[in-house]
Order: C-alpha cells, then sequence, then structure tokens
C-alpha cells in the first residue's frame, strides 16, 4: 500500500514541478504567496518532502488557471479545457513562430486601415 503512495506522490510532485516549467511560473513567488519556505517548496517539487493540505490548496488557488486546469487535468488524466494559451504553449517551436507569422500580418493589414479600433478590442 505504501509503494502506491508513494509512487502516486512521485507522479503528482513531477506533474507539478512540469507545470512550473510549462508555464514559466516562478517557485520562489509561489512560496511566497502560499507562505511557506522556497526551501520547502522545493523538496516538495523534487519528491524529498510534502505540503500540508491547507498548503497545496493554497498553492492550486494561486495558479493561473490555464496551469491550475494542465496540472489537476494531468493528475487525474483527464483532458483540460482546451484554449489558445494552452495550445500554443504546447505548439512546436516552428508551429509558434507561424502562429507569431500569422499575428504580424494581421497587425500589419490592420494598419493599413485609418479605423484602428478594433485593434483595442483585440487586445
Amino acid at each position: 500500500m505504501q509503494e502506491i503512495v508513494t509512487k502516486g506522490m512521485e507522479t503528482h510532485q513531477r506533474l507539478f514541478d512540469e507545470m512550473l516549467e510549462r508555464f514559466d511560473i516562478s517557485a520562489k513567488e509561489i512560496a511566497q504567496l502560499i507562505g511557506v519556505s522556497e526551501v520547502t517548496l522545493s523538496r516538495f517539487r523534487r519528491g524529498r518532502g510534502d505540503l500540508l493540505t491547507t498548503k497545496f490548496l493554497a498553492l492550486l488557488l494561486v495558479l493561473p488557471e490555464d496551469a491550475r486546469e494542465w496540472y489537476i487535468s494531468r493528475l487525474v488524466g483527464s483532458k483540460p479545457k482546451i484554449n489558445l494559451r494552452s495550445l500554443v504553449m504546447e505548439a512546436s517551436p516552428q508551429e509558434k513562430a507561424e502562429v507569431l507569422n500569422a499575428l504580424a500580418a494581421w497587425v500589419v493589414q490592420s494598419r493599413e486601415y485609418k479605423d484602428s479600433s478594433h485593434l483595442a478590442q483585440a487586445v
């Protein structure tokens, strides 16, 4: 039984560490927001310590929504809601370049029109 719990925790902590990397989230900032030391959070990330339930729930609440959804969905084995940010984050470098080129072309085209009021709405 202990092996199952330990394996589950390893997955839990590995996914958390991957989420911080994937979404470029500062572990230092998260630690400050939830009131734990950076050392405590580092131990949790590396599977060498755990967080109290209240601290872990606080941690989930301070994460950006897309990161939280990604983490929880991976943890329970379901698909997260699809949004543009998560699609871009998971795209290959070539796909990201294509997205940036498309946005740049849109901005250039939008500037050709005298009425740029629609730009503020898009941003």
